[in-house]
């Protein structure tokens, strides 16, 4: 029997899957694979979980070195759920020949919608607008103009798959889109509908700066005081990659000092983000528990890309999606 393990955190509060039934059916129908829901609780697979499951499909918990370390580890492959493989050790896995996956494909069009919807809430000032109905400040809006977008330019930090999709919706929207990704050319920034930018560059000449590249750590603090200090003092940036990318004690000062006009934050350094983070005193900061792509369709499809990767190891056909191959 091929052993499947499901990360709790994938549970709602009715213990029942936040991507639905239908994707885990394609796992239940088979007589050949049995499936089993992890601890809520754990935030590291242990060495036991990988003696006991051939397969994990892995949202929050780590896979480091250790979870594979007993001679008795029998994991063969890890799916991630979402794109990020950033807490999987992948030359730990791919020493102990662990297949590891993503589901890149699933996440395009949310993370990108995602990125809008955090553009234009904070360019609409939403989140004050709505403050100001709830608090009988009704009279106050003429303080609180929003700001168009039409003769403003958009600079995106990481062209991949996601990036070029946020630089397509963002067309209509935009005089001019930057694009910095130091793995592609300016004919392939160009053919995705972007003007190929140094990173600096890019800082002084974009209104809103969208965050959209790995983590790895050619990346982990690139946006830091130099980056911001480049900013313009009504620049916003936004970041729905991971939090670590940003140096978060540069970005505090940067809106302390008023630098920048202000964040969109999908993702911190440390998640939870502690009650105590002093990006919680900024109302021009807008923060959301890294789950603004989150959508029944954007989970159905994600479960269903990463489950397919298991379903594929299983019956020997090929893999799409490795990420240490």
């Amino acid at each position: 029997m091929f052993e499947v393990g499901i990360s709790g955190d994938l549970l709602n509060s009715e213990n029942r899957p936040c991507f639905g039934e239908a994707p885990l059916n394609i796992l239940k129908k088979r007589s050949d694979i049995n499936v089993s829901w992890m601890d809520k609780s754990i935030s590291e697979i242990t060495p036991e979980m990988a003696s006991k499951f051939d397969a994990i499909l892995l949202n929050l918990p780590k896979a480091t070195a250790n979870s594979v370390s007993n001679d008795s580890c029998k994991l063969k492959i890890i799916a991630r759920f979402g794109v990020g493989y950033d807490s999987v050790d992948i030359d730990a896995m791919k020493q102990k020949n662990i297949i590891v996956t993503n589901t890149p494909n699933a996440v395009r069009r949310p993370v990108a919608v995602a990125t809008l919807t955090m553009l234009f809430t904070i360019a609409g000032k939403l989140i004050i607008k709505d403050d100001l109905v709830r608090s009988g400040r009704w009279n106050e809006r003429t303080n609180h103009m929003g700001v168009g977008l039409a003769n403003k330019t958009l600079g995106v930090v990481g062209a991949g798959s996601i990036g070029t999709e946020t630089i397509k919706l963002s067309k209509p929207f935009f005089k001019n889109i930057l694009a910095y990704d130091p793995f592609l050319s300016k004919d392939q920034i160009h053919k995705k509908g972007a003007q190929k930018s140094e990173l600096i560059e890019l800082a002084k000449k974009s209104d809103f700066i969208a965050i959209l590249c790995n983590l790895d750590e050619s990346t982990r603090g690139m946006i830091n005081s130099n980056f911001f200090s480049s900013m313009k003092n009504s620049g916003y940036i936004l970041n729905l990659s991971r939090g670590p990318v940003i140096n978060e004690k540069d970005l505090e000062y940067a809106l302390e000092k008023k630098i920048i006009a202000g964040a969109g934050l999908d993702v911190t350094e440390v998640e939870p983000l502690a009650n105590t983070s002093k990006l919680l005193n900024h109302k021009n900061v807008i923060l959301t528990p890294h789950a603004l792509c989150w959508t029944d369709e954007c989970f159905n499809d994600i479960a269903c890309e990463a489950i397919n990767s298991i379903i594929n190891f299983v019956d020997k056909k090929p893999i799409l999606n490795k990420v240490n191959s």
